[in-house]
């Protein structure tokens, strides 16, 4: 039978004392996992913060435990967040596991006045917890005064809370990437003789030249079909690969991305766009398709545009004067590992980010 812990809180913003008690927790009792469930709307506090950055913080503290599975349920459903309601969830899709709720120790007394708390007991064994040094409020001083959180949260935590700018990639960060689940690109490149091997050689030596401006989209197809030993795509070709290459890109655009763009926007971030992009998809695709983004962007930099691009130092440094920051004030989301590196090198803080929904 599995033993399931469930650890609910407003985590506005989740600290490294929230951690640390679920991570206890599992161990003394056993639990094959805990769910950490961030509020909708706690019914005994006032405000929660903002649930798509609040939620965000909780995925990247509960990430390097996996004993840790972030929920969403309650910040999905909405409205006032009631342990009950979340323990029949829980129940529903786990009838047989046995189920136990992490709860502060000066809540307890309080249990009884909670909604369905005579079937809630019957339902789940409380775990109590005393509370830790490291506190939300304390948090929300801190920043508020300016002050560093580091000592208080997990790193990941720190680094958005601490930013003064949020600067995002846009392929597989702000769209979804037409990669993930295959892709028919693909498959029609394979009707025209060109392999999979030899479109991925493709990609490597010539992406990053039509990305920085050095050929145009069919310069880039036409090298990469002449290096299999096959003649250029044919004008209607060339359009049915724009339409799955390119416009594949935008065809899906990550709500949680724009969501988590707007709370970051509200909590007085500067908020910017780093991407290796071609100046015609730039124009072509990204400014129509992705206005609502764009909106809330304060600083944008396009590789086509500059002539720069990832993972060189230049485009970093340009970024950063745009924004009039130093690097060490900037956090960059990107969903391509070298790309995070390098701006760690320079100075900057920087997660993998990859877009889900």
């Amino acid at each position: 039978m599995k033993r399931i812990g469930i650890f609910g809180g407003s985590f506005n913003p989740i600290h490294s004392g929230h951690v640390g008690v679920a991570l206890k927790a599992a161990t003394e009792y056993g639990l094959d996992k805990v769910l950490v469930v961030p509020a909708a709307c706690n019914p005994f506090k006032d405000g929660c913060g903002a649930d798509a950055l609040r939620w965000t913080l909780v995925k990247s503290a509960c990430a390097p435990h996996p004993v840790l599975e972030p929920w969403d349920f309650e910040i999905r459903k909405g409205g006032r967040s009631y342990s009950i309601d979340t323990v029949r969830a829980v129940k529903a899709f786990h009838p047989d596991a046995e189920l136990f709720f992490i709860v502060g120790e000066d809540n307890v007394p309080d249990i009884p006045r909670w909604k369905d708390a005579e079937e809630l007991q019957r339902l789940v064994a409380f775990i109590p917890f005393p509370r830790t040094s490291e506190s939300s409020t304390e948090v929300r001083r801190r920043l508020a005064a300016g002050e560093p959180v580091g000592d208080m949260v997990p790193q990941i935590v720190a680094d958005y809370l601490e930013a003064k700018a949020v600067v995002f990639d846009f392929g597989g960060v702000i769209s979804i990437s037409p990669r993930n689940d295959g892709w028919s690109l693909l498959d029609y490149c394979g009707t025209l003789g060109l392999t999979k091997e030899a479109f991925d050689r493709g990609w490597d030596r010539y992406r990053a030249k039509w990305d920085g401006g050095e050929c145009s989209f069919s310069e880039l197809y036409g090298m990469t079909f002449a290096d299999a030993g096959l003649p250029p795509p044919t004008p209607e070709q060339l359009e049915r690969i724009w339409e799955l290459d390119a416009v594949g890109w935008v065809k899906v655009l990550s709500a949680d991305t724009l969501a988590l763009m707007k709370d970051l926007k509200s909590a007085g971030k500067k908020i910017g766009v780093l991407s290796n992009m071609s100046e015609d998809f730039h124009e072509r695709l990204f400014v129509p398709r992705c206005a609502e983004y764009r909106a809330l962007v304060d600083v944008e930099v396009i590789s086509g545009q500059v002539r720069m691009f990832k993972p060189e130092r230049p485009i970093y440094d340009l970024t950063a004067e745009r924004l009039a920051l130093d690097p060490k004030d900037i956090l960059f989301l990107d969903d391509t590992e070298s790309n995070v590196a390098a701006a760690r090198r320079w100075g900057w803080r920087s997660h993998v980010y990859r877009a889900e929904s």
